[in-house]
């Protein structure tokens, strides 16, 4: 038989089929080649004749994301605060870019509207020029929900973000009766209390999952040459084939078509300065690749 794994507890995995949902162990072979069954695979199991049900097979990936743990996303809902926690632009442009290089669609939500502190604007203003598809919403006021189920229906989508920011209870508005814990900030520091403890994929109404992670604040590692980073940018896709120089890094270079979109105000100030620093990062881990 064949399903998709929706959670996975210690060994044991919840693999939801046409035929029913069922808890699975992994074969021991895929300890042995050092492959982890993950949420969001597709897995051949079986049932034995005493009830045990074993996941044989995982049919391949079309992406990975390695944290959180979770394969085959179609889009990413990128959930920021317009209030506390103030955005972290630079974690959002890291999800962007492994975005971008997965295959996976990157979809902005801008959530707390009803506290909006006039930080929806700002976000907009930076990523209205990407064409990534940005909402705003409130899990508190309704706002936005339908929005949201249209933009996730018939798809596996995750969502991401900073902690606090109110993934969980977007979630328990878009899947009613699901009634999960929700965090809140830490009064001390105005970050956000852990509330998810393990990936899981929940069914919507509207077809399709939505898979809640555990909060993360960095992602370090985005790519093996920083030369790529350009084509990772939607903005600057177009207009780098435009540069005087084909290995154009876009930083000090005469003649940058990517610094004149800048100028232009066709690609946000704060953003180019944000690639800057990615990409400087990237290329001293570039230069040290053999170290």
């Amino acid at each position: 038989m064949q399903g998709r794994i929706y959670k996975g507890v210690g060994s044991f995995y919840t693999v939801h089929s046409d035929e029913g949902e069922f808890v699975c162990k992994a074969r021991g072979k895929f300890r042995k080649d050092g492959i982890i069954p993950t949420v969001g695979d597709i897995v051949e199991f079986i049932i034995e004749e005493k009830g045990n049900s074993f996941i044989t097979d995982i049919l391949p990936r079309k992406n990975i994301l390695i944290r959180p743990a979770a394969a085959n996303i179609d889009k990413l809902l990128i959930v920021v605060s317009a209030s506390v926690p103030h955005p972290d632009f630079l974690l959002v442009d890291k999800m962007t870019l492994h975005c971008e290089q997965m295959g996976i669609v990157p979809v902005i939500v801008i959530n707390k509207c009803d506290t909006d502190d006039g930080t929806a604007d700002e976000i907009e203003s930076q990523y209205n020029p990407t064409g990534f598809k940005i909402y705003r919403a409130s899990a508190y006021d309704n706002i936005g929900i339908d929005e949201l189920r249209a933009e996730i229906s018939g798809c596996i989508a995750c969502f991401a973000g900073q902690s606090a920011v109110g993934k969980t209870s977007l979630l328990n508005v878009l899947i009613p009766g699901l009634d999960m814990e929700t965090g809140g900030l830490s009064r001390k520091t105005d970050r956000g209390r852990h509330t998810t403890r393990h990936a899981q994929l929940w069914e919507t109404d509207c077809g399709g999952a939505i898979l809640d992670t555990p909060g993360f604040s960095f992602l370090e590692y985005i790519t093996d040459d920083p030369h790529k980073l350009p084509s990772l940018y939607p903005e600057m896709r177009k207009a780098a084939s435009e540069c005087r120089f084909s290995g154009c890094a876009h930083i000090n270079e005469p003649d940058c078509a990517v610094k004149e979109l800048v100028d232009k105000g066709e690609m946000s100030r704060e953003r180019y300065a944000r690639y800057i620093e990615i990409f400087k990062a990237a290329d001293e881990q570039y230069k040290h690749r053999f170290d």
